[in-house]
Parts: structure tokens; sequence; C-alpha cells
């Protein structure tokens, strides 16, 4: 009874925090597949292609949303602990004003660069771009005030703003395609959703006082744990986006939606376990900042992610053309023997960012090089081998793999302090 206990208390916090999130994670992804799976029945492979393009475009932009969120998750983190709401309200507002300049120069990119990025990807109108880019600012704004209620543990507050994300998202894109306005109308949904989200996450200014910008020694603090995050982002994005990118340039309109379908499905793997990070991360902070042990943290993080992935590769290994079938429908099985494929290389992925993220919550940001090297690699590898869709996904997994074990071994080489045979 002691031992379950002990369990309990060392445990407790990320279990029923992850369970809370994760439950509404699945709400959400379910959410996102209906919206995605009507899409695609929709409009086609080839205009989906399209929906796809905006949708990974998006979080390419996340390199700015997720650095700004855990820099305020951690920071949120540390001074709730301290009960220093004064501190925390001046690193909020910077990292605000933060977000709103850098969301108005990326919207001026999208409106202006509208005609060029058409040209470049090989869609049917520029207007899509245009309409994403508007309402960017308040994207920016919504990851700073989640990262606020995630670093404060108001996870029930944070999974309302997901919710609010994808229904708004849902309901507004289906209405305006369903009106006949097609992609553009796809995109006004989405574009419309951030605004919704953003007015989601007001809460988060709850309790905090009026007040200045921190100081500059303060900002500087904060813009050094916020670079190894973006370098980290930048890496997740290059190896959760470079690959349908790189597709819509090489092949098809056909061909690069069918690949869309894949990467959608494969890829619930890592949207089944973020909630296992998002947890974790503040948590680890926490306790990290008071001495506490947290080492076991990662540990049943990699476990949680490994106990939701392999059954996800095992059910998409077996199944296949039954899974793409009943979700894209006939249109689309010609991906269907690389499903598999695909959640492997996302569930190497997966396992490989627990890794990352926990050391990046001690304030330890080198194995973000470590990330954005695969993201660079799996990006040349893609450009080199793409004669067939087997070759692209092929090339993730290889470099996924190399990813986690290199990580993995970097981690034990610094819990026992193992030098090379050869350091000094």
């Amino acid at each position: 009874m002691k031992y379950i206990k002990t369990l309990r208390s060392k445990f407790g916090a990320l279990a029923s925090a992850s369970a809370l999130l994760m439950i509404s994670q699945t709400i959400v992804n379910a959410g996102n597949y209906v919206y995605n799976l009507i899409m695609g029945r929709w409009l086609g492979p080839s205009l989906f292609a399209d929906i796809s393009l905006i949708v990974t475009l998006l979080l390419v932009v996340t390199f700015i949303t997720v650095p700004l969120q855990m820099t305020a998750a951690r920071y949120a983190a540390i001074h709730t602990s301290a009960d220093d709401n004064k501190h925390l309200a001046e690193i909020q507002k910077f990292l605000a004003w933060l977000g709103i300049g850098i969301g108005i120069v990326f919207a001026l990119f999208f409106i202006l660069g509208a005609p060029l990025l058409q040209n470049i990807f090989h869609t049917s109108s520029f207007t899509p771009f245009m309409i994403f880019g508007v309402a960017l600012p308040f994207s920016l704004l919504q990851g700073v005030n989640r990262g606020i209620l995630q670093g404060q543990t108001r996870f029930t507050t944070l999974a309302l703003t997901y919710q609010t994300e994808m229904w708004s998202r849902l309901l507004f894109g289906l209405f305006f395609v369903w009106m006949g306005f097609s992609v553009n109308g796809a995109v006004l949904g989405i574009s419309l959703s951030f605004i919704a989200t953003w007015i989601s996450t007001l809460p988060a200014r709850i309790g905090l006082p009026q007040t200045g910008f921190p100081k500059k020694d303060i900002r500087g603090a904060v813009a050094l744990f916020a670079l190894p995050v973006m370098v980290s982002q930048i890496g997740q994005i290059l190896i959760n986006n470079s690959d349908i990118l790189l597709v819509r340039r090489f092949y098809d309109s056909e061909s690069a939606g069918q690949y869309a379908a894949l990467a959608l499905i494969g890829r619930i793997v890592f949207f089944a376990t973020w909630s296992v990070v998002t947890t974790m991360f503040p948590i680890v902070a926490r306790k990290h900042k008071l001495g506490e042990p947290h080492r076991h943290l990662l540990w049943v993080s990699i476990g949680i992610v490994s106990g939701i992935s392999v059954p996800v590769v095992i059910l998409t290994f077996f199944f296949p053309k039954a899974i793409v079938g009943f979700l894209f429908g006939t249109q689309y099985l010609g991906i269907a023997n690389l499903l598999w494929v695909y959640a492997l290389a996302t569930t190497l992925y997966a396992l490989a960012n627990v890794i990352v993220n926990y050391r990046l919550s001690l304030g330890m940001g080198r194995e973000t090089g470590l990330a954005i090297t695969a993201g660079v690699a799996q990006v040349f590898g893609i450009i080199f081998f793409h004669r067939t869709l087997a070759e692209v996904v092929w090339v993730q997994v290889s470099i996924m793999a190399a990813l986690f074990v290199t990580l993995l071994i970097r981690d034990l080489m610094h819990e026992t302090n193992w030098k090379y045979p050869f350091a000094k």
C-alpha cells in the first residue's frame, strides 16, 4: 500500500493532467479528422491538396508560436511556484507585444507574396494565402496566453482553448465550403478559428497585475531560453511538414493529395501523444526549480507515448486498406501500403520529441541542434530520393530512428556523467 501511494505521489500529477488533455485532444483530433475527411471527399484529391498546403503553412508558422508558448509556460511555472505574479505579468506583456510584431510581419508576407506562393506551389488561386495571412497575429497571441495557462497547470482552461479552435474551424470551414466558397471558404474558417481561439485564451490574464515590460537582463534571459526552443521547433517543422511541401512540389496534385491523406492518418500518433509532452514540460520545470526529483517523469512519458504509438503501428500494418478506405474512400487506396511505415516514422519522432522537451524544461537546449540537423537531413534526403512515395517515407523512418537513438544515448551519457573514451 505504501508503495502504491509513493507511485501515485510521483506519477499522479503527470498522469491525471495527461489524461485530461488526452481526452480533450482525442476529441480535437476527431474533429480535425472529420474536417479533413469531409474536405477530402467533397473537394477531391486535387483541391484537398490546396487545403492541406495551407494547414501545413500554418504548422510552419508555429516555429514562432510554439517558442512563445513554451517560453511563457516555463516562466509561468517558475514564477507561479514563487507566487510572483508581477514578473510573470511583465513577461506576458513582453511576449504578447513580440507576438503582435512578428504576426504583422508574417501577415504582410502572405498577403503581398500570395502570387509568388501560388506560383511556387502550383495552387489554383492566390487568394487563400491572403485570407490566411490576415489573421496570423491572433495565432501568435493565443500562443502566449496558452503558455501562461500551461505553466500555471490550468489544464482544464487550456483544454477548452483547443476545443474552441477545433470546433470553430470545423463549423466555419464546413459552412463556407457548403455555401460554395470551396478552398477559400475552408481557409476563411481557419482564419476565423484563430480569432475565436485568442478570445478563449483571455482568462490567462486573470490575476495578473498591470505592469510595464521586464528589465533588459530579464528580456535577455527570456530570449536566451526561447532561442533553443525556436531551433527545436524549426527542426520539428522540417520533420513534420517538409515532406508534404516537397511532395506538393515534386508530384502532381492527385498524388500530393493522396500523400496528404497518408500523412494525416500517420500523424495520429504524434498528435495523440502531444498531451504527454504538454503536461510534462511545466511539471518538470517546476520540480527542477524547487530541487525536487523529476527524472522518473521522462521514463513515464516515454512509456505512455510507446503505449499509445505501438498499437497504432500494429493496426496500420494489418488493416491499411480498411483504414484508408473507411476514412478517405477508394480514391486514396494507392497509399495504403505505406500507412504503417509512416506511422512508424511518426512514432520514432514522438519518442525523440519527449527527450528534447524534457531537456528544454530543464533549460538545456543542446539537443535541439540534433532535431534541426535531422530536419535538414530529411529535406535533403527527400530532395535526392523521391522517385516514389515509398522512398519519401523510408527516408523519414531512417532519419527518425537515428535521431531517437542518438538523443537517448546522449541523455543517458549526461545522467551517468559518462565521457567519450578519448575525451580529456
